[in-house]
C-alpha cells in the first residue's frame, strides 16, 4: 500500500507546490502505473520509465522519470526499490470565479519539482509473504514520509491468496508565503483483499480499504470567492478567503476485478469496478476495461477505457454568502467548511488509450502508451473552463539481469 499527498490526484505568484497537489498526485500515479510490467519472482530486473502529462490550454504540464529495480537476494528474500523525479509547470484554477464578461476561471501559474523514492523487501516463508516498505517524497513546500506493511497468505494450492495491509503517512506542509508556518497531517490506511483463481483462465480480485486522515487537510493555495467583502455595495470580483476543509477525513473503498483469458482470441480482458465514499460526502463509481491482445510471440497490445462518476463534497461552494443589503460587518454568517476546488465538485472523468509491450530480446522489453484524459462537470454551475483535458504519453524499458 502506498499513499501520498492531499486526497485523491509549483511555484506560483504567491508561492508553493500545493496549489495543484491533488491533480499533481493523480498525474504521478498515472506515471507509475500506466506501463504494465510483469513482476516475476526470482528474476532480477532494472526499469526506466518516462511520462509526459500535458493539459490543454496552457494548463498543467508534468514530466516524470523513474528508475526501478528488483533483486532476489535469497530464495526467500527479494528487494524492490524505486526513485522518481517529477517536474511540474503551467497554470491551474485557484478557486476565484470568472471575472464579469468571461467564462474563464482565474488561473495561477506554478512551477515545482519532486524527488521521491521507496524501498520494500519481500520476505517469503512457507505460504506467507511479508513486505515492509518505506517511502519518502520531497517538494519545495511538501514533505511526506510513509511506512507500510503488507502480508499475503496462499491457500488451496496457491489458488487462493488473502492479503492484509496497513500504511501510515506523516506529511509536512510548508507554504512559502505563510512565512514558514508549517502544518501537519497524518494518515492511515487498512486493507484486506482476496485473489481467487476461479478456473484455469479466470481470476477474481476483491479488496476493501479503510483510510483516515487528520490534521491540516486544506490546500493553502486554494481560495473561495467572497464578492461582497469588504464592501457589500461595491462587489470585488477578485475578493476571496482561503478554503477551510474539515480537519479529518475518513474514506471507504471497495474494489472488484475480473480477469478472463479468451483462448480463441489469444488475449485476456480485465474488468474492474471501484466504489468510493468518504466523510466529505463524496460518492464515486469507477469502471474500467482493458484488453490484452497478444500478437505473435513478442508483442502485446492493450487498449483501455476508464470512467468515473463523482458526487460533490458537502461543503463545495462557488462563492461564500454575503448580504448586499447589510452594512459592514453584518454579513451572512460563513459556513464552517467551504472549498471551491473543482476537484471536489460533481464531475465525470473519461480515460481511454492504448499501450504496446514489445519483447525486443529474450531479456529486454519496451513499453509505449498513449492515454487521453478528460474531465467534465455535472452541476451546471461550475465553469466548464475549470475542468482539464490532457494527453499522456509514456515509455518504459525493462532489462532482466
Amino acid at each position: 500500500m502506498e499513499k501520498r499527498g492531499n486526497d485523491c490526484h509549483e511555484k506560483s505568484d504567491f508561492g508553493g507546490a500545493r496549489l495543484l497537489k491533488e491533480s499533481f498526485t493523480v498525474a504521478l500515479a498515472v506515471a507509475l502505473n500506466v506501463m504494465p510490467v510483469l513482476r516475476l519472482r526470482g528474476e532480477n530486473h532494472f526499469d526506466y520509465k518516462f511520462e509526459n502529462y500535458q493539459e490543454e490550454n496552457g494548463r498543467i504540464h508534468v514530466q516524470t522519470q523513474g528508475a526501478l529495480f528488483g533483486y532476489q537476494v535469497h530464495p526467500s528474500v527479494s528487494l524492490e526499490g524505486e526513485f522518481v523525479y517529477d517536474s511540474i509547470s503551467g497554470a491551474t484554477p485557484n478557486g476565484v470565479l470568472p471575472p464579469p464578461g468571461t467564462d474563464q476561471v482565474v488561473l495561477q501559474q506554478m512551477e515545482d519539482t519532486r524527488w521521491a523514492g521507496n524501498l520494500q523487501a519481500g520476505l517469503h516463508w512457507g505460504r506467507n509473504t511479508t513486505t515492509p516498505q518505506f517511502a519518502y517524497s520531497l517538494e519545495s513546500d511538501y514533505e511526506s514520509i510513509g511506512l507500510a506493511l503488507n502480508h499475503t497468505i496462499d491457500f488451496n494450492e496457491k489458488n487462493t491468496t488473502v492479503a492484509f495491509g496497513v500504511a501510515y503517512t506523516h506529511d509536512t506542509i510548508m507554504p512559502i508565503f505563510w512565512g514558514g508556518d508549517r502544518k501537519y497531517k497524518n494518515g492511515a490506511d487498512f486493507l484486506i483483499g482476496l485473489t481467487q483463481l476461479l478456473g484455469s483462465k479466470t481470476i477474481l480480485t476483491a479488496n476493501l480499504t479503510y483510510g483516515t486522515a487528520h490534521g491540516f487537510l486544506s490546500d493553502p493555495y486554494k481560495v473561495v470567492h467572497v464578492p461582497y467583502y469588504p464592501d457589500p455595495l461595491n462587489p470585488d470580483p477578485f475578493a476571496y478567503r482561503n478554503e477551510q476543509r474539515p480537519n479529518y477525513r475518513n474514506k471507504y473503498i471497495g474494489f472488484l476485478a475480473l480477469t478472463q483469458f479468451v483462448t480463441p482470441l489469444n488475449g485476456s480482458a480485465e474488468l474492474g469496478y471501484r466504489l468510493y465514499h468518504d466523510s466529505y460526502g463524496i460518492l464515486s463509481h469507477t469502471a474500467s476495461l482493458t484488453w490484452y491482445q497478444k500478437i505473435g510471440k513478442n508483442i502485446i497490445v492493450s487498449p483501455t477505457f476508464r470512467f468515473t462518476d463523482q458526487s460533490a463534497a458537502d461543503f463545495y461552494i462557488l462563492q461564500l454568502p454575503g448580504d448586499p443589503a447589510g452594512d459592514p460587518p453584518f454579513f451572512a454568517p460563513l459556513p464552517k467548511h467551504f472549498s471551491a476546488d473543482y476537484r471536489l465538485s460533481a464531475l465525470q472523468t473519461f480515460t481511454y488509450g492504448i499501450g504496446v509491450t514489445w519483447k525486443i530480446k529474450d531479456r529486454v522489453s519496451l513499453d509505449l502508451a498513449y492515454k487521453r484524459y478528460e474531465m467534465v462537470g455535472k452541476d451546471n454551475k461550475t465553469s466548464a473552463s475549470a475542468y482539464p483535458s490532457a494527453n499522456v504519453f509514456s515509455a518504459g524499458l525493462r532489462v532482466w539481469l
